[in-house]
């Protein structure tokens, strides 16, 4: 659960500061929260509280570091360390307040109750807006 909304808020503050998203999938507004279909179908029925984590590389394989190195630039290495730096400390029970008091979540949810299943992608748009008002302030207003 924790993951999930840390990998939002990554997303959300790329989408508004490099006006494109860092993960190949949109969010949905899930009843805990946003969560990526994509990383819930990888990881689900994994529970790294108990699992053994394992690693052996290969001779000749690139080390997880170098394949990283390929796929993000060092400016949203950055970038995803300033976002884990603010929102890692915080527990899953308070991530998943801070994203249903939060536009995009609401927004998306609008029609469900408060216990309904719902699996609304999360309007990229409004997440850009809504997110780059703690970087850039609040857009102007359209006339």
């Amino acid at each position: 659960m924790k993951l999930q909304k840390l990998l939002y808020y990554c997303q959300a503050f790329h989408l508004a500061y490099f006006d494109a998203p860092i993960i190949d999938d949109q969010f949905q507004a899930w009843l805990h929260g946003p969560v990526s279909r994509k990383i819930y179908d990888e990881l689900k029925g994994v529970s790294v509280l108990h699992a053994a984590i394992n690693y052996t590389q290969d001779p000749g394989e690139p080390s997880p570091q170098e394949r990283l190195d390929h796929t993000l630039l060092a400016s949203q290495v950055e970038f995803i360390d300033d976002v884990l730096a603010e929102f890692g400390p915080k527990s899953a029970y308070e991530l998943e307040g801070m994203t249903h008091a939060e536009l995009p979540w609401v927004e998306a949810r609008r029609g469900y109750g408060p216990g309904d299943r719902c699996e609304r992608n999360i309007s990229e748009a409004t997440i850009k807006s809504y997110y780059g008002q703690f970087m850039y302030g609040p857009e102007p207003e359209a006339v």
